[in-house]
């Protein structure tokens, strides 16, 4: 996993190859993900359910998930389902997606093997202790310039632009405590209306928006560094108790920590 600097646009990058003998579902259709991915389809086939639209996944082909999506994914193993994830994010405030919406869908394109390479490298490199993170974020940014050439642009205009600097301070300050008041200060609004109009935006409360962030950032982290503490990861994401975070983790992924960390890593 890649972390930068505050100088630096992109703020994570981390690659996941995933493996599954049988039907399984994903749903994170109440939790909207924290971070942009790619899905490079290997082998079996998919049903990706979002906003009602409904389409298949299949070898070959990419997945784009933007930031924030719900959605639902039931993976189907004939006789098994391969693919490869690639989760990024960027600098709130430097986000080259975030002044557009754009969907969930599917690519189909005629260089998938082209474009799955530096994927494989990433994931080599991001294991490596003395790679050069230049090379790293040049291959990104290059397969990036690639994808995006094909993906449907739907720009319109985000609603309720009004929380804007509350998400783009959760987003940055996600460690630290902050009450819903000061969220609200910092969008000149009542505490009633801000928390009013975040959840219709949102379809969490801050808190929640918050906790669901950290969570995926330390599953994230538990993949990627299989052997540091649990406590340590969860401290660095803002978790002070290890007793909230490991019930926290558990109500929105299902399982304790530990048994994700084997589990996941297993697939």
């Amino acid at each position: 996993m890649f972390y930068a600097n505050s100088q630096e646009i992109l703020t994570l990058l981390l690659a996941v190859k995933y493996s599954f003998r049988t039907d399984i579902q994903f749903n994170y259709s109440d939790k909207p993900r924290p971070c942009h991915n790619f899905v490079f389809m290997l082998e079996g086939e998919a049903r990706i359910t979002s906003d009602q639209n409904s389409f298949s996944l299949k070898a070959g082909q990419i997945l784009y998930i933007p930031k924030n999506t719900t959605y639902t994914a039931d993976w189907i193993a004939a006789p098994r389902v391969v693919f490869h994830s690639l989760h990024f994010n960027f600098q709130p405030q430097l986000d080259p997606l975030s002044k557009t919406i754009l969907p969930v869908q599917v690519l189909s394109v005629d260089n998938f093997d082209d474009l799955y390479l530096p994927v494989k490298e990433i994931e080599t490199m991001q294991y490596s202790k003395n790679v050069d993170s230049f090379f790293v974020l040049s291959d990104f940014y290059k397969l990036c310039g690639k994808i995006f050439s094909n993906v449907k642009n739907e720009t319109r205009v985000k609603q309720n632009e009004t929380i804007s600097p509350a998400i783009t301070y959760i987003e940055q300050n996600y460690t630290k405590s902050f009450s819903v008041e000061y969220l609200a200060s910092l969008c000149f609004l009542s505490a009633s209306r801000f928390f009013y109009l975040f959840k219709e935006q949102t379809g969490v409360s801050p808190i929640t928006y918050k906790n669901r962030l950290a969570i995926q950032y330390t599953a994230q982290e538990l993949l990627a560094f299989p052997q540091k503490n649990i406590a340590t990861i969860a401290n660095d994401h803002g978790f002070k108790s290890l007793i909230y975070f490991e019930r926290i983790f558990k109500k929105l992924m299902g399982k304790s920590p530990s048994r994700y960390r084997k589990e996941e890593r297993l697939l």
